[in-house]
């Protein structure tokens, strides 16, 4: 009760503040200030005049007390155009997109309508033809802050290399025959669906070779890449590629199936980031895949980032012949290379980019204290590319944090020693579970003062580690898409980040693992638009805004990519406006 009454009066504080902007919020008394306990009694409202106005106030006060309260009352005039314009395109896109849509069928031949904030993976076809996501796609994004290294772009970008590798191989843990080979048409299509595909740059030596196409082939004897591409199409009758990519990304039924639960989701995501594995994890793959990554930044409009590569203790990072391993220093090496070749070649067009040292969470102590250490070797080394520390995994399945307190402790105490700083940037509360390990990650989150956390979808589920959270200014790195496909909600409008912003706790979007989701940082823009009727550009530009003050960026840094920002956000409306800013203009696009 009484921090309850703390937060109302803090706000109360802010609302009568001095300011022309602010003035117009200045509170009204309404029956619930008469009544501030409960023993005391409310005036009774008798006239339906005076109810509505007391309804009025109190509705507004909550308003208050809005995530996005600030930048609404401090909005200019043409991000309040803009703003308006947006909600327009929104509702535009209900008629013009959803309604438009044939409704989806259901159990006893029920119709279903279709409508912006369903099933990301039912919609997203219709999503990409809207214009509110052409509006995402266009705002400058500020940081992003939570996006793994090896599920970044597109499938095609990586099988697209592969075919080219001369000693690219593939395996699977089951033959691919065709009907008739001893098996039946649905046998042979389900081992199409159920088994497990995997790459791997191999020399001579290593091969074993088999046809995965042979009913005699055994669990991953390997077949070259090139012969594979050449036989599939006359076996099964479609593009192997296409095929090869609907097993890497995620689809409706995977994610949403009645039977489907959050393991079983983790389980067909851990077949799909074994898959990806070893078409990035040789050299020619991981140069091409860095400069592709920037150049989906700069397309997305992100003006920094931090990315999450696995850095391990025997790495899988091949020469393209198979026959040397690269170490974690050339994995740093590499990209380093590579993002300094991209600035040179497109005239610094990005704003920065930095790297946040991950290892396995399902690792030993040994093996989580060689990464600490080799961490800290990395800050010395490459003071400005090292952003920070994290745990990464399957949280459920792996170990959790309080099984590593002593060496983040030594940890932390060599960093002091040695003058630098390597904030922990943990994975935790990614999770539906109360009261187990996963959950418990949170109270050892906010204990070693990680600067960021992961998801922290379970958070709102802790109010006292949320204030305390809230105090040290730790920040959420939500991803709304993944958290949908990987079953912790059903739909974006019942994710925990609505809940964690109405407790003003500072949240990041961020796309997780894009790859597999079909999605970028657009589409989870979009999701938090359509997922909460009430949110606004201004909203909007909260959530980046949080981006930049919480990233790792130091000041010298952050002014910078700042300044930048906020040129890119007034050319923003001024887009916003002129593209959409006449209610005509909305209707010729939509006869067009």
């Amino acid at each position: 009760m009484e921090m309850a009454q703390e937060m109302i009066d803090a706000h109360d504080k802010i609302i009568n503040g001095t300011g022309d902007r602010l003035k117009r919020h200045r509170r009204q008394i309404t029956v619930l200030d008469q009544a501030r306990t409960r023993s005391a009694a409310a005036k009774k409202i008798e006239e339906p005049d005076e109810y509505f106005r007391q309804r009025l106030e109190i509705t507004n006060r909550e308003k208050t007390l809005s995530f996005d309260f600030r930048l609404t009352a401090l909005a200019s005039s043409k991000e309040i155009e803009a703003n308006a314009i947006v909600q327009a395109v929104k509702a535009e896109d209900q008629r013009l997109v959803y309604d438009a849509a044939e409704p989806r069928q259901g159990w006893g031949g029920q119709n279903h309508p279709r409508f912006p904030a369903d099933h990301f993976l039912s919609n997203v076809d219709l999503i990409n033809g809207t214009r509110l996501l052409a509006i995402a796609t266009k705002m400058p994004k500020g940081a992003h802050l939570h996006i793994h290294f090896n599920a970044c772009l597109q499938p095609h970008v990586l099988l697209g290399i592969a075919k080219n590798m001369d000693r690219m191989f593939i395996t699977s843990d089951k033959p691919l025959s065709e009907s008739g080979d001893g098996r039946t048409d649905e046998e042979a299509r389900n081992a199409l669906h159920l088994c497990e595909i995997q790459f791997s740059i191999l020399p001579p030596e290593k091969e074993k070779p088999g046809n995965i196409f042979s009913p005699d082939y055994v669990k991953r004897q390997t077949m070259k890449y090139s012969q594979f591409l050449q036989e599939f199409p006359e076996k099964h009758n479609t593009d192997p590629e296409e095929w090869l990519t609907s097993k890497l990304v995620f689809h409706e039924d995977e994610a949403h199936n009645v039977l489907q639960t959050v393991q079983g989701a983790w389980e067909k995501f851990n077949v799909k980031t074994r898959m990806m594995k070893g078409l990035f994890n040789y050299e020619t793959a991981y140069r091409r895949y860095t400069q592709g990554i920037l150049e989906d930044f700069v397309r997305d409009n992100i003006q920094y980032a931090e990315i999450r590569p696995n850095f391990m203790e025997t790495n899988q990072l091949w020469t393209d012949d198979g026959t040397r391993q690269i170490d974690n220093v050339g994995i740093m090496n590499i990209i380093i290379e590579e993002f300094t070749q991209f600035q040179q070649r497109t005239n610094n067009s990005f704003g920065g980019l930095k790297i946040i040292y991950c290892t396995p969470r399902s690792f030993s102590n040994e093996s989580v204290a060689f990464a600490l250490d080799e961490c800290l070797r990395f800050k010395k080394k490459w003071p400005k590319w090292i952003a920070g520390f994290d745990l990464v995994g399957e949280e459920s399945k792996g170990r959790p944090l309080r099984d590593f307190i002593p060496e983040f402790l030594a940890f932390r105490k060599k960093c002091e020693e040695s003058g630098v700083d390597i904030p922990f940037l943990f994975h935790c509360g990614e999770t539906t579970e109360i009261g187990d390990d996963t959950d418990g990650n949170l109270v050892d989150a906010l204990l070693l003062n990680s600067k960021r956390i992961g998801h922290g979808f379970a958070l709102a589920r802790h109010p006292y580690i949320m204030e305390h959270m809230k105090k040290k200014g730790i920040c959420l790195e939500v991803c709304p898409i993944s958290n949908e496909e990987l079953g912790l909600t059903p739909r974006v409008s019942g994710h925990a980040m609505y809940n964690l912003l109405a407790n003003n706790v500072h949240c990041t979007l961020n796309s997780d693992n894009g790859t597999i989701f079909r999605s970028s940082l657009s589409h989870d823009f979009y999701q938090a638009m359509v997922g909460k009727t009430d949110m606004t550009l201004h909203g909007w530009r909260q959530l980046i805004e949080w981006s930049l003050e919480h990233s790792c960026m130091s000041k010298e840094e952050l002014a910078i990519v700042r300044a930048d920002w906020e040129k890119r956000w007034e050319d923003f409306l001024d887009w916003v406006i002129a593209k959409y800013g006449k209610s005509e203009a909305l209707d010729n696009e939509s006869k067009a």
